[in-house]
Order: C-alpha cells, then structure tokens, then sequence
C-alpha cells in the first residue's frame, strides 16, 4: 500500500533478523528490537547488542548481518584526517592542516581561500557543512540543524552554498548564504532524495542527482534558478551521477554504469545531443580544469586522470593519461578530490598515517540469548 508508518526514530543502518527482530545503531549502541512483519509494528524496549560501534560517513552504521545470521561490527575511529595539496606527479606540495571528522566529501570554494564539507559529530551523530579558512587555518560550522546536511556547492561567485538535507524525511535542495545569520532557502523538495552535484559558471543552474521511483536508479535532473521548475537532462535505467558543467557551460561531464561499470562521458547541454565516453578503463568523479582544456577523474585503481580537451564545434579529447596514484583510502560516491583553477595541484583529505582502522569484529550465534516470543 502507499501508507508509511513510522517505525524509528534517530536510528542509523537497520537490518531486519529471525526471529523478529531490527537491528540499528542509536547514540553509538547496536540495538535489536521487536518487530512484528504482518502488522508492521515494532513492540517492547530495544536490547543493547554491542556498545560502541562506528559510522562510515553519513549515517551508514559499521555493522552488517548476513543472511545466516552472522555479525560483523567496526568500532568508531579517531576520524582525524589531512588536508594536502599535490602536484602533477603525486608529490605532496603542502599540508594544509588536520583536520578533526570531515569525511572526504568536500569542495573548494571558487577564489580557493575556503573548504566546506559535511562533517558528522561523533556524540549525536549529526551531519552539518563546516567551513575551513586556509589563511587562519580554523574550521567553522556552517549549517546548525537537528537533522542531516551533507555535499555542499558553492555557487560561482563563492557567496551562497547549496546542500542536502533530510529534516522532511528525502533529502531536499537547501541554499544558504554565507554572510547570512539566519537560516536557510529550501530550493526544491520532493519524495525522491536528491543531491547536489554543481552549479554552472552563469549562475543559472543547478545540476542534480534524482534517485527514480520505478528504476531506484540516480538521474540527473536541472534546477533553473529562474523559475525554479526542475526538468530531467538525463535519464535511463541506469546511473547517471557526479555531473560536472564545463566553465563554458556548452557540455556536462557525468559518469555512469551503462556499460557495466562506471565510465566518464560528457554530453551536450542543455539538450542532450552528442555524446562522448572519456575513461576507457573505468572512471568517475570527474573534474574541469577552470579553462575548460582538461577534464580529470578518478580510474578505478584510484589513479588520477587526465585528457586534454578541444572544445570547438565539436567536442575532442587526447587519450587518457595516468598522473598519480592518489592517496584515497575508500573512494565515496561523493566528492573526493579537488582542481586547482590552473589543473596543477590537486587537493586530497586523507587519512593520517598514524591513524590505523579499527578492525572488523565477527560475532556467531549473536541472538542465542534474544527471546524467541
């Protein structure tokens, strides 16, 4: 039926269990509570599990439970990370700072003073964009709200930014700017989740990801700043994500899994035309140069790419060349990395070398003790 009923509240990743039962993380505690499947209707206090378990980026909780009942859990990390330019040949140039959460989902702001990125509180679980200001060197919290913020862009004069938030339940277009004290501008809401992918140079449109009803597939999808009635610029039954606008704003660089894994393409905006496959071995994440002569992306060994781009009545590029291997340690569907305006450095958070992950606990026959009735 299209009725929906309220079974959670402030709960992470929830697995469903025989005999009965659901399982989620609330304030850093795996819980296991009574769940009837005819009357979809949860029963009694929960039962503490594990305490202590950690988050993988978001709200994704670090437990799993396989189909045969077995249990597996990740304690919280320090999440410290470093904030560090490279050069074209993968020599670090300069380390920014240490910075303390940030996942690697970030963007540098057009005059390439600032960061923002989502940023998770380890106590309350909280997702918020944070600010980090290269020539201080502080961090700075940005968007103040009980529910989730995450994937910040920066308009293109670098004065407002636009982001995720769940409060009404799907993730909505937020825009706030960034000499303002108050709130937010909700841009676009809807029942599908959406994310921000970039804003055009022009400052007229807004590209997205749109996760389809029927295909469970992400779209990409066009919010005018002008009338504010979105329109699709891409769809299938299959992933288009990560658009990028090139600096003229003529292509858009995306990537998907069309061809059985994901490849970069560009394509011809704002009609879908001509269409163009950039990586030949795998790739996402793909990124201008702010000329618009190089595009670059992320193979899927995490090499960092380059192609030389010819922009003219039609559009060509050189063959993909490898410049470094990067220093992700578990790529996100996100944001990864960012470009210089030059394409000569290139900004990474990575993990500190002295930070090793906390290893993968593996508990059988968890729910012997859980009652049966």
């Amino acid at each position: 039926s299209k009725d929906k009923r309220l079974l959670l509240s402030d709960a992470g990743s929830v697995a469903y269990t025989d005999p009965g039962y659901l399982l989620f993380v609330r304030d850093g505690t795996l819980l296991a509570q009574r769940f009837d499947v005819k009357s979809l209707r949860t029963a009694g206090e929960p039962l503490s599990i594990v305490q202590q378990v950690g988050y993988e980026g978001s709200l994704q909780s670090s437990f799993s439970l396989s189909e045969n009942g077995i249990l597996t859990y990740r304690r919280p990390s320090s999440n410290k990370s470093k904030l560090v330019w490279f050069n074209r040949e993968g020599k670090q140039l300069e380390l920014v700072a240490v910075l303390d959460r940030f996942r690697n989902t970030f963007r540098l702001s057009p005059n390439e003073k600032m960061l923002a990125g989502d940023r998770i509180d380890p106590q309350t679980k909280q997702g918020d964009i944070w600010l980090f200001e290269f020539s201080r060197k502080i961090q700075s919290r940005f968007t103040i709200d009980p529910s989730f913020d995450y994937l910040p862009v920066w308009s293109p004069d670098g004065n407002r930014i636009v982001f995720a938030n769940n409060r009404n339940g799907p993730m909505d277009l937020y825009m706030k700017a960034l000499s303002s004290t108050g709130g937010d501008e909700a841009l676009l809401k809807s029942d599908r989740n959406k994310a921000p992918t970039d804003w055009s140079r022009d400052g007229q449109f807004i590209l997205y990801e749109m996760t389809d009803s029927k295909t469970g597939k992400k779209d990409l999808w066009v919010l005018p700043m002008g009338d504010h009635q979105p329109r699709p610029f891409l769809q299938s039954e299959f992933d288009e994500r990560q658009g990028q606008f090139s600096p003229d704003g003529r292509w858009v660089a995306y990537s998907s899994d069309e061809s059985g894994r994901y490849e970069v393409y560009v394509q011809s905006f704002p009609t879908p035309g001509g269409k163009w496959q950039i990586s030949t071995s795998g790739g996402a994440e793909p990124n201008w140069r702010r000329d618009g002569k190089e595009l670059f992306y992320l193979g899927t060994d995490h090499k960092l790419m380059a192609v030389e781009v010819k922009s003219g009545s039609k559009f060509e590029t050189t063959a993909p060349q490898s410049l470094f291997e990067t220093p992700i340690i578990m790529a996100t569907s996100e944001s990864n990395y960012s470009v210089s305006a030059d394409g000569q450095r290139f900004l990474f958070n990575t993990i500190l070398e002295e930070t090793k992950p906390e290893p993968i606990n593996i508990v059988v026959n968890w729910n012997a003790e859980l009652p049966k009735n």
